[in-house]
């Protein structure tokens, strides 16, 4: 089971082309199931970067956005292996989930 933050690669067929990449939201705590809250990462465009909900993550020097919205739980079989770490945007991702679940 990935942990928190990491992010891995995405193996489904249907939306590894548009997002090759997910960073899982779950928290370790919850290992025991077996789906993992993930949001997936788009190649980053201006019209989705720098807004509160769609924060920007960095892999091997490319930026993609996180899309929040589109979060959802994900069999572990379609998360593929690790290629980084989202933890120190860790603030900014929950940002974006206190705005999307609360409004603040």
């Amino acid at each position: 089971m990935p942990h928190q933050f990491d992010i891995v690669e995405n193996l489904n067929p249907g939306s590894r082309a548009q997002y090759p990449y997910v960073v899982i939201l779950q928290h370790d705590r919850t290992a025991f199931v077996r789906t993992a809250i993930a949001a997936p990462l788009a190649e980053w465009t201006s019209a989705l970067a720098n807004t509160r909900i769609h924060p920007t993550i960095t892999i091997d020097n490319r930026r993609y956005v996180a899309l929040i919205e589109q979060m959802a739980a994900v069999p572990l079989s379609v998360l593929g292996g690790l290629v980084g770490s989202a933890e120190t945007q860790r603030y900014e991702i929950i940002a974006a989930l206190d705005l999307l679940f609360t409004g603040i």
